[in-house]
């Protein structure tokens, strides 16, 4: 795997976490569930990380990380959460499952890929937490049908 490749498959998780930021911004403003907004804000947190932590992987490749802005493909998911939370509780949980699909899809994805141990170490982490992300969000959804 070419560096170039690497560093543009982690610039792209770098603008889904970023995406996935602003997501959660339009889910959290519908939830009134104290734990489940804590824990929602916790794994925002997560996201935030993982902008931080791939940034500096794709630097010490030599390559710069995308700015902290919103792509098109992140408009489409905000708008997305924010129309699915105003449907309460279920319909956030709902939109940012999506969101924590695509987010795991992509890690599991570039995770597979060969790279330098630092950098897989990063992935495997990262890709770990947004299992626990989809996994929560998924049970909490079981429970409320």
């Amino acid at each position: 795997m070419s560096e170039k490749i690497l560093i543009e498959a982690m610039s792209n998780l770098v603008q889904l976490d970023i995406d996935t930021v602003h997501a959660y911004d339009q889910a959290l403003k519908e939830i009134d569930d104290r734990i489940i907004k804590d824990r929602l804000l916790k794994f925002q947190d997560d996201h935030r990380n993982h902008i931080s932590g791939l940034s500096k992987q794709i630097e010490e490749l030599g390559g710069q990380p995308p700015e902290y802005s919103q792509d098109i493909k992140g408009y489409v998911i905000e708008a997305f959460a924010a129309i699915r939370s105003f449907t309460g509780l279920k319909g956030a949980l709902a939109a940012m499952k999506t969101t924590e699909e695509i987010t795991n899809r992509y890690y599991g994805e570039v995770v597979s890929w060969e790279a330098p141990s630092a950098v897989k170490k990063v992935l495997r982490t990262f890709f770990s937490e947004e299992k626990v992300h989809l996994d929560y969000i998924t049970s909490n959804l079981k429970s409320m049908t």
